[in-house]
């Protein structure tokens, strides 16, 4: 198993080695056999090699039900020794193409007391067997290779080898559980450009519930990972799900403005006009005044007494109020018809942006 908070793995083994004490060597001849089994406890009376694991972080023998070890000397003093271990190995993981990364992770051998100059280690044939029918939770096994992992202290070169298996990482959890909910939630957030712009409690209610929902979202993605300083591919499909969902949020807010903006300036217009007519009529001397003027430019007329009265008490009302009142209904349906433009390109803008963003995403990270 492999735990990528930790930056480790779990293995359990069987490990083999094989060397040659011509101390222990006999003679056939007195009718031993060729390959003797020792018995329990031998492999403390004689000489071992002093391996250990140089990224080991926990280890055990196993016990249960008697020690699982087994040692066998060949007439020739060829030992061959063998030994179940479980450990706990550290492996540097590089997370910037997760979860659609591979890692590398090492088995290091080294001798603990003994120098390349009394000790030389050297593979045996098939060194890697794998257990038929192994599976792993999020990761395969892509393939493993061996190197020379010597490294000089200051006592010393001390010989070592490793392997590195190589672990691809299963993209079909990380599909069905994070990218395709995420997908459906930024094109749930598209659905408010398609009701009227009137319904604000359901266009409000759309986008509050996306963003809040990818919000959580992306915090349970990154709760099983460490916390590194650089940005994985996780974290940029996150965030520009949460960017595609808070702007189809602020998208309504525009619309909202934009329709009720006309209305506004006309109200205005209107609370100006009726201010003027009441100061008018409050002060009727101004406009006696005026209406004298105006009878001694105006031509005489065959018109009633009634009717020229009042059409210049509405010319005096429309030459000191500013003019008529505005047409409020047509500049209303003016500032509708630019939030609804607004509403039909969204439809088709958003979608296409989005595409375009997973075919630069998928190629980057997935090939």
């Amino acid at each position: 198993s492999i735990r990528q908070t930790n930056q480790d793995y779990s293995v359990s083994m069987y490990f083999r080695q094989i060397w040659v004490d011509e101390r222990l060597a006999y003679d056939v001849k007195d009718g031993l056999k060729n390959v003797t089994r020792l018995g329990e406890g031998s492999w403390e009376t004689i000489w071992t090699p002093d391996i250990f694991l140089r990224n080991e972080k926990r280890a055990s023998f196993h016990e249960v039900t008697v020690d699982n070890r087994l040692l066998t000397l060949n007439h020739t003093g060829s030992l061959w020794y063998v030994i179940k271990v479980s450990a706990t190995l550290s492996c540097p993981m590089k997370l910037q193409k997760y979860p659609m990364d591979t890692q590398i992770c090492p088995m290091m051998f080294e001798s603990c007391i003994y120098t390349m100059d009394a000790i030389y280690f050297s593979w045996y044939p098939k060194t890697v067997e794998y257990e038929k029918n192994m599976q792993m939770p999020q990761f395969k096994v892509q393939s493993h290779y061996l190197y020379d992992c010597v490294q000089n202290y200051t006592a010393g070169a001390f010989p070592c080898l490793a392997i590195k298996f190589v672990f691809r990482r299963d993209f079909g959890y990380f599909f069905i559980q994070v990218y395709v909910p995420s997908m459906l939630i930024v094109i749930l957030s598209w659905v408010s450009f398609w009701l009227n712009i009137e319904a604000s409690p359901a266009r409000v209610s759309i986008g509050l519930l996306t963003v809040l929902t990818m919000t959580t979202q992306s915090a349970g993605v990154n709760a099983s990972l460490p916390r590194v300083s650089y940005i994985k591919a996780v974290d940029v499909w996150m965030s520009m799900c949460l960017i595609f969902v808070f702007i189809a949020l602020l998208e309504y807010a525009l619309v909202n403005v934009m329709s009720r903006r006309h209305g506004r300036r006309n109200a205005n217009v209107l609370t100006t006009l009726a201010r003027c007519h009441q100061h008018f009529e409050k002060q009727p001397g101004e406009g006696a005044s005026r209406q004298q003027n105006m009878l001694q430019r105006r031509p005489m007329q065959h018109v009633s007494l009634d009717q020229f009265s009042s059409s210049l008490a509405a010319s005096i009302q429309n030459q000191l109020c500013g003019g008529r009142a505005p047409n409020t209904t047509a500049q209303i349906k003016d500032g509708l018809r630019h939030a609804k433009e607004i509403d039909r390109m969204s439809r088709k803008l958003f979608p296409l942006t989005f595409l375009l963003f997973n075919v630069f995403y998928w190629t980057a990270y997935a090939l």
